[in-house]
């Protein structure tokens, strides 16, 4: 006979407690885990749709890069736009692809070398779609200057100032096809040299123009300049493409060699852009001399001033935000084209050689397009504009 107060037999009662408490939570738990296939099924779909809105993207910059660098290949663009955009591009279009496929349009940006492109990925389909990912991106390349002239002075200069032109000793500038100057299509200088302010000479320079133009064409109006100057979004984006490169440099440069090909940027010591306000400290300049014995293709652009001086020969762009002063002297030649936008108008452009013949400055337009075939023409996703939004 059990004693009162006895606690023998109780595991038992316990132990069912314990396991009906248990087969409870597991059934919880696999409830829970019933909606798990369907979550990690959706995940999966918009991950898929995600790529394929991205293939489409993918598929508009080729359209633009091919359009640029092989004009006329089969399903691409051209620069400017076409009216109408074929299908493909217009958003009427839907290309299928693995598990899905998109849609995708190209419209012309806010400036002229930029394209918003909008593409949308559907899985398995457009007509009853389970995943719908829509990607807004704005795309650009390098902007493409068409300089009017072989030298060219102002288009920033600040209020109140003028802008000078100083051609002197026995300096060649030509823009005449006759003299080795290259032109593009549908593209004609206007000058050979070319101011926003006064051209003025001294000793005996040969300034040539084109046919059907002049030789020099001063006080040129601000508008005028607007086509072939970069913005600052511009300057943002050769930043950029320099620092990718390892050729952004801050401060004053001595180069006595030829310094990388491709697009260099000279900036400020502080970074910011120059302007007719800047500190002492940020006025900069690049001192390029020398007796090379090679070549340099490219652009240099500098928040500052230029001087080139000896025996350099250059292929492409030079482009100073302040003033250019060219020194030429031996064997040496600048082909391409010269720009001084003469934001702070701390003194003139001037151009100067030594020899009758030497050093000359030969207008080329294919070398500033492309920098005798070192700067990239491809098209490419705009820092910070790359965005998944709503929609269909």
């Amino acid at each position: 006979m059990r004693r009162r107060g006895s606690e023998d037999g109780i595991a038992l009662p316990l132990t069912l407690i314990i396991m009906c408490l248990i087969t409870s939570l597991t059934v919880a738990f696999l409830a829970l885990t019933s909606t798990e296939p369907i979550i990690a099924s959706n995940q999966m779909l918009n991950v898929q749709a995600r790529a394929i809105a991205e293939s489409g993207v993918e598929r508009a910059l080729w359209a633009l890069s091919k359009g640029a660098t092989s004009p006329g290949t089969l399903g691409t663009l051209t620069d400017p736009l076409p009216a109408p955009l074929p299908a493909l591009y217009d958003g009427s279009t839907y290309v299928a692809m693995g598990v899905g496929g998109f849609i995708v349009t190209v419209a012309p940006g806010a400036a002229s070398n930029e394209r918003t492109i909008t593409a949308v990925g559907y899985v398995p389909n457009n007509v009853n779609p389970i995943a719908i990912k829509k990607i807004q991106t704005t795309v650009t390349r390098v902007k493409f200057l068409d300089p009017p002239c072989a030298v060219c002075a102002g288009g920033e200069q600040p209020p109140l100032t003028n802008t000078e032109i100083q051609v002197g000793g026995s300096a060649s500038i030509t823009a005449s096809l006759a003299n080795g100057a290259e032109y593009c299509a549908g593209v004609n200088p206007t000058a050979a040299a070319y101011s926003q302010g006064s051209i003025n000479t001294n000793g005996h320079p040969s300034i040539t123009g084109p046919v059907g133009g002049s030789d020099t064409a001063p006080n040129q109006p601000t508008s005028n300049f607007s086509n072939f100057l970069f913005s600052d979004s511009d300057i943002l984006t050769l930043k950029s493409l320099a620092k990718a490169n390892g050729t952004y440099y801050q401060g004053d440069q001595h180069w006595s060699s030829p310094p990388p090909n491709g697009i260099i940027f000279v900036d400020t010591p502080s970074g910011n852009a120059l302007t007719n306000s800047s500190p002492n400290s940020d006025l900069i300049t690049v001192d390029v001399h020398g007796n090379w014995g090679a070549g340099w293709n490219g652009w240099i652009v500098v928040a500052g001033s230029i001087h080139v001086s000896g025996n350099v020969t250059m292929n492409g762009l030079l482009y100073a935000q302040n003033d250019v002063t060219l020194h030429g002297s031996g064997g040496g030649s600048i082909t391409g084209a010269v720009i001084s936008t003469n934001r702070v108008d701390t003194a003139s452009t001037n151009v100067d050689t030594d020899d009758v013949g030497n050093a000359p400055i030969s207008y080329n337009c294919p070398s500033v397009r492309n920098g005798g075939g070192t700067v990239p023409q491809n098209w490419f996703v705009k820092p910070g504009t790359y965005r998944e939004v709503p929609g269909s």
